[in-house]
């Protein structure tokens, strides 16, 4: 089955982030020069999502703007014959995107939940919003890996990358059975274990493709600690044999961390054509004096 829909979780308070998320979304917070949200919502039209649900917070409105209509601000701009930046805004208003709110701070299986009314039982994609992954335009994107596994085998498939040392106990570990042509077997799922407990050095990050059918299995977990953990679910399609992982190309960037938010921000004005040259003097300069 094809997937149309995607759902990406906005809802955190971002508290890493204060005292700037006190007032603006960690989803909103730019690198570069776009929230990190848009590039993700770039990323699903890229591989051809139809529709984007995104939950947010109860105070999120900020987020809803940036993705609505802002008619007089197209006048002026218009008006002031400043088409390329028209052209600009009116990409953020482009996307078939609609909110739903999570009122309750119960766990990224809440946050799936709160969009059933939009899913269904689809297949949809989940894109975790404290994480970019740039892909070069001749690249396959890593949701557009995702998606092809799972249109060619019918199974939930997530994205992974290898880690060590103490990095193991901050993700959701992965046990990895038989591997061909960069697909593997997921044979379980730990939620964030001990170094000596971990499964394998594969890491959980936020690209996920789901099987139609989920919201029903996530309905009938019991909450650990307030959350109800996706995890729980994906380690029963790991035992089940109906869970896949794969590496991805491009770059990832923790951005829900302060050093990965500045990291990114750095790589992406690198990557501009309007000041990564100049970007890059500094940078060589900067460092003579480090």
């Amino acid at each position: 089955m094809k997937i149309r829909k995607a759902i990406i979780p906005a809802a955190g308070l971002g508290t890493r982030f204060l005292p700037i998320t006190k007032a603006v979304p960690k989803p909103m917070l730019p690198v570069f020069d776009k929230p990190n949200i848009q590039y993700i919502a770039e990323e699903l039209r890229r591989a051809g999502v139809e529709e984007i649900v995104i939950v947010v917070g109860p105070d999120s409105e900020v987020i809803m703007r940036h993705f609505g209509e802002a008619p007089e601000l197209e006048q002026r701009l218009l008006a002031d014959n400043k088409q390329k930046l028209y052209e600009i805004e009116k990409e953020t208003c482009s996307f078939n995107v609609k909110f739903v709110v999570q009122e309750e701070a119960n766990g990224l299986a809440g946050a799936i939940l709160c969009a059933e009314k939009y899913i269904g039982d689809e297949p949809f994609a989940l894109l975790l919003g404290d994480e970019l992954i740039y892909a070069k335009d001749d690249e396959q994107s890593c949701i557009e890996r995702l998606i092809e596994i799972y249109e060619n085998t019918g199974k939930s498939v997530i994205a992974t990358m290898q880690v060590f040392g103490d990095d193991v106990s901050k993700y959701g570990n992965i046990g990895i059975g038989e591997e061909k042509d960069g697909v593997m077997q997921v044979s379980a799922i730990v939620e964030k274990p001990a170094v000596n407990e971990a499964l394998s050095n594969y890491a959980l990050i936020g690209r996920y493709v789901l099987a139609g059918g989920i919201m029903s299995k996530l309905k009938a977990l019991k909450p650990r600690n307030n959350e109800i953990y996706l995890t729980d679910v994906l380690d029963e399609f790991a035992a089940n044999g109906t869970l896949l992982a794969t590496a991805f190309n491009g770059v990832r960037y923790d951005v829900g961390d302060k050093a990965g938010f500045i990291k990114a921000n750095v790589e992406y004005a690198l990557r501009s054509k309007e000041i990564g040259e100049e970007i890059k003097e500094y940078i060589k300069e900067k460092g003579k004096t480090l």
